[in-house]
């Protein structure tokens, strides 16, 4: 049952509430700064922010007694309080009707200039709240979002036929851009429990499980929307390896709709662990959305060493070599999968390969060039939203390795209380006018 503290709904335990508000706090204003196109365009691309499980606005932390903004109220603050960002809608939607009352107090009482309608077709205003059933394909349909950000925040999952919904009507061409979901799902209570929550059975057994674990069941079924998943993770091993069973496996379900799929990990305390998944068909927003993880929670930054992986390429491949300082197209786009595509993803239609090489067929020879030298592996069954798609690729971590000495990405240290406060605002210097050319 729903508590509240004045207009904040009541959440118990401290870091989970606050790391996750911090984080999303710091990427709404990145995230709109570079899909309006930022100072250079004068933040005139129309965007959406739109949040399917918005709550009340504020949180409440009774461990502390204090009130914060939970990431629809930053949403908000980012609309009324920016004046560059009249361009920007912020659709907020919440099914509970007590929440969606304190929503509106919380709207009233922070930003009275704040216009808003209730209503899908509310006279053109730039902030919704939603309280009625929703019907997605019309808000698509009625609004011009733009560049969209979709947020799923709920109280415990997801269900595979809400996203697939949304997705499937913003995303209808082959991994076209202009929509990134953000995702959180509470990974480690699948396993441990929560609340009502019993953790996973460890058998496949249905005759084995009590009433509660078949009910856990039910809701992951409806999590991944098949059943697929049941005789992979319904084993008898920790915690720890069947968390990471989860993430991949959920990753891999959103591929489905999304070429990039960066799991970013939080860990309110030593016993849970959380994800939010960011999902996005732009390499360089993706990357973008990566560097500011790294810097924000002190991770590494990724930084292959370019020049010894090139002299080792070039001593290779010697009939590549180019007159002067030139390098060769199959160098060019092997390093920007490296650098810039999450999970070393790539096809022909990626949009940093066609700004690099300016060439379809350019970029098409460069991959079966690549996949022919062992640097990248077709991997076609990424995706079935579409029957005609490109041949999909992936690099071969081991082969580079080999070849040219290029480690993969170390995997994220998550988010934690130890992180906190976080480093200085991260600049975001030229990066809108390089990802507006395609957005």
């Amino acid at each position: 049952m729903l508590t509240f503290h004045d207009d904040a709904i009541e959440l118990s335990g401290e870091m989970g509430t606050k790391l996750k508000s911090e984080i999303t706090g710091k990427y709404y204003p990145l995230w709109w700064n570079i899909t309006s196109g930022g100072k250079f365009f004068e933040h005139s691309k129309p965007t959406a922010i739109i949040e399917m499980d918005a709550g009340t606005g504020e949180d409440y932390i009774k461990d502390t007694d204090t009130t914060i903004l939970g990431s629809s109220g930053h949403a908000l603050k980012l609309k009324a309080e920016d004046p560059n960002a009249s361009q920007l809608k912020v659709i907020l939607i919440e099914s509970d009707s007590s929440c969606f009352s304190h929503l509106t107090n919380v709207v009233k009482r922070r930003w009275p200039m704040l216009e808003y309608s209730t209503q899908v077709n509310g006279n053109g205003k730039d902030v919704y709240l939603l309280n009625i059933k929703v019907n997605i394909p019309e808000i698509i349909e009625q609004i011009d979002l733009g560049n969209s950000l979709f947020f799923f925040d709920p109280l415990l999952y997801s269900s595979w036929p809400k996203i697939e919904e949304i997705a499937s009507k913003r995303i209808i061409k082959y991994y076209q851009t202009g929509t990134e979901f953000i995702i959180f799902l509470f990974t480690s209570d699948w396993f441990q429990g929560r609340d009502d929550l019993v953790p996973l059975p460890t058998d496949l057994k249905e005759e084995n499980w009590g009433s509660q674990e078949k009910n856990a069941v039910s809701k992951m079924d409806e999590l991944f929307g098949h059943t697929n998943w049941r005789s992979t993770l319904l084993i008898p091993k920790s915690s720890e390896e069947r968390i990471q069973i989860l993430v991949k496996l959920y990753r891999e379900r959103l591929h489905k709709w999304f070429r990039y799929v960066l799991p970013l990990p939080f860990q309110p305390k030593n016993s849970q662990i959380y994800h939010l998944f960011m999902c996005s068909n732009y390499e360089v927003g993706v990357r973008v959305t990566k560097d500011f993880y790294a810097q924000y929670t002190n991770n590494p930054k990724y930084s292959p060493d370019n020049e010894l992986a090139y002299s080792k390429f070039k001593k290779a491949h010697p009939e590549l070599r180019m007159k002067g300082n030139r390098k060769s197209y199959q160098w060019k786009t092997l390093w920007k999968i490296i650098r810039e595509h999450e999970e070393g993803i790539c096809d022909t239609h990626c949009l940093d390969l066609i700004k690099e090489l300016e060439d379809f067929g350019l970029i098409r020879y460069s991959l079966e060039w690549l996949e022919s030298h062992g640097y990248i592996k077709k991997i076609n069954d990424l995706t079935d939203a579409w029957e005609e798609k490109p041949n999909l690729y992936q690099l071969d971590w081991g082969f580079l390795k080999e070849r040219l000495g290029i480690d993969p990405p170390t995997p994220l240290k998550p988010l934690s209380s130890m992180t906190l406060p976080p480093p200085p605002e991260m600049s975001i210097q030229k990066e809108p006018q390089g990802l507006d050319r395609f957005f």
